[in-house]
């Protein structure tokens, strides 16, 4: 008969080799999970480096008169003195983005009237003019849109500015002249478009999206295309277009598929009625797209992104994109709200630079709609 003390011990043995082989299995898993979280983040990384960023102001300067409307020489800043160090390391990296984003909130603090709320993330979206893979620093705007986040209740908004809006240019050759909202990106690139829309509406944004009409086409073809209704006069006028640009299809009143460049000639087209017809279609288009992805697999979005991230734009810092990536479960399933400013009843007539005919815009009013819409502020 065994010893009671000789049980105890077989018993502890026993216990111990359990306790030893879960601990294994767990170091084993932990190193699993380890080693797939760096390859995801360095497949991330791989992805983001993809995207342009220019080191150098996105503005140029003006030195000639102001003819915004015709193709005007414009000349480009002198780059930048400041030489970012390429072997500086990924932590000194950081935290410079982490600085910067910290003084971007306190600069909009500091302005006292311009809102902002660390849960509402607002992302100016700019379209150029340019048909190249290129960004040129003579482009001029085309389209101005801002994509508000709540990372909150998770709602998503796009609002589209009306391009035309009389804003009072904030620096350079023309400081304190009147033009419309969209050529001041020839004035000032994104960053003048920003402080626009701080300065005209009082809703914070530093960040920006840029792409162009090469952009526009080489995405919608990614998505294999749209599903566009179209009108009679619409369809007449994109078949009006088909000897004068390339790749646009012939269509038909109703429903029609639409490949890239027959839905650029769809989105720009406002000769038939007016700019804010212009502006719901480029929304039909957008959602129409967003529809696209919703649909796509796992390799139909890897190929997605290297089509498309080679022709974007931004300010984002990685760190700021992988964190909306985290947050975008909060997003997926969410019906984007979409508006338009200035709001009706609220604009008039004006006259500005080169004799334009520009709205003239009531501000205060369109700043409490915004500020009521995005951050649920009621003034």
């Amino acid at each position: 008969m065994k010893q009671p003390h000789r049980l105890n011990n077989i018993k502890a043995e026993k216990c111990l080799g359990i306790k030893t082989v879960i601990i294994r299995i767990l170091l084993v898993l932990i190193a699993f999970l380890l080693v797939l979280s760096l390859v995801v983040y360095c497949f991330v990384i791989s992805k983001l480096n993809k995207l342009n960023r220019s080191s150098k102001p996105t503005h140029t300067e003006t030195s000639t008169t102001a003819t915004v409307e015709t193709d005007a020489e414009i000349s480009a800043p002198s780059p930048s003195e400041v030489d970012e160090d390429e072997d500086e390391e990924e932590a000194n990296k950081a935290m410079q983005e982490a600085i910067k984003a910290l003084e971007e909130m306190e600069a909009i603090a500091a302005t006292g009237d311009i809102f902002a709320d660390s849960d509402v993330f607002n992302v100016l979206l700019i379209g150029t003019d340019e048909r190249t893979s290129e960004f040129s620093t003579n482009a001029r705007g085309d389209a101005c849109l801002l994509l508000s986040l709540n990372k909150t209740d998770g709602s998503v908004h796009l609002i589209s500015f009306e391009r035309g809006m009389g804003v009072p240019i904030l620096s350079g050759e023309y400081e304190g002249q009147y033009d419309w909202l969209t050529h001041t990106f020839r004035y000032g690139g994104a960053d003048l478009m920003m402080e626009e829309i701080q300065e005209c509406f009082k809703v914070g944004v530093t960040h920006y999206v840029r792409v162009n009409l090469d952009t526009f086409i080489d995405g919608i073809n990614a998505v294999g295309g749209v599903d566009i209704e179209l009108t009679q006069a619409e369809a007449d006028y994109i078949n009006k277009s088909k000897s004068e640009t390339k790749h646009v299809y012939e269509v038909t009143p109703g429903l029609n598929h639409l490949n890239g460049a027959t839905a650029l000639v769809y989105a720009r087209c406002r000769k038939i009625d007016s700019d804010w017809s212009r502006i719901g279609r480029q929304r039909t288009v957008i959602q129409a797209a967003v529809d696209q992805v919703k649909e796509m697999n796992v390799f139909e979005l890897n190929d997605l992104m290297d089509t498309l991230l080679p022709l974007v734009q931004t300010n984002l810092t990685n760190g700021e994109i992988i964190s909306l990536v985290l947050s975008a479960p909060k997003f997926i399933g969410q019906t984007m709200v979409q508006d338009t400013i200035p709001i009706a009843g609220t604009y008039g007539g004006m006259t500005g630079m080169g004799g334009r005919s520009l709205y003239a815009v009531d501000f205060e009013t369109n700043a409490q709609y915004l500020h009521e819409i995005l951050y649920g502020e009621d003034e």
